[in-house]
């Protein structure tokens, strides 16, 4: 797993209160469909944790895009420095 998907996961999995089984279900296809705790107000929660564990900042505008694990670590990926 790398290490940006393994960021990711566990933040979720701490927003969401899953048991280390359940966000073993966690993949970069998950979305909010998947979790039906997975609501707007979480998906806050869960941008600011990435943030503050990433060392990086979301714009407002590209925090409604980024709708599934997938485009969060892409995104994430993107505005690490290399």
């Amino acid at each position: 797993m790398s290490e940006t998907l393994h960021l990711v996961r566990g933040c979720l999995q701490r927003a969401l209160k899953l048991t280390d089984a359940e966000a073993g279900s966690i993949g970069e296809a998950s979305t909010p469909v998947d979790f039906p705790q997975w609501t707007s107000a979480v998906h806050l929660e869960l941008l600011l944790a990435i943030e503050q564990e990433a060392g990086v900042m979301f714009e407002a505008d590209e925090m409604g895009r980024l709708a599934s694990v997938r485009a969060i670590c892409e995104t994430l990926e993107r505005k690490q420095p290399q």
